[in-house]
């Protein structure tokens, strides 16, 4: 249930982000999307550690210790993807929409995102 919320705040953020691409005046959605990536940042943190240890019990060199290994590198791309965002996203202006390159960022890692959660649902559903 952990990874529910940095899930959630990066997908509002990238909705946030095309929304300030056509508002009248962006400043008040791109700083919703900045804080969103920063407290998804933090959340996913204390996801990972959640999962960490949700997934010892799984025995190596099985089907599912692999997917867990799969999971982990997708969410750890995505986390390394939307940190990488936010530091661009710092030294842009907060009064003018997200520049390109933090829209493609974020886009990125929704991608990574979209993986890593279909890969955690498929082991959170596998039997050991």
């Amino acid at each position: 249930m952990l990874g529910l919320l940095p899930v959630g705040c990066w997908s509002v953020s990238l909705v946030l982000d095309f929304a300030s691409r056509s508002a009248v005046d962006p400043a008040p959605d791109v700083r919703a999307a900045t804080s969103l990536i920063g407290w998804g940042l933090l959340a996913a943190g204390v996801a990972a550690v959640a999962g960490f240890l949700d997934s010892l019990p799984i025995p190596a060199h099985t089907k599912t210790f692999r997917l867990a290994l799969v999971h982990f590198g997708l969410m750890t791309a995505a986390f390394i993807t939307f940190l990488s965002g936010y530091v661009l996203r710092k030294a842009e202006p907060l009064d003018q929409p997200v520049g390109m390159q933090a829209l493609v960022v974020s886009l990125i890692g929704a991608l990574f995102l979209v993986a890593g959660v279909v890969s955690g649902a498929l082991l959170a559903h596998r039997r050991v």
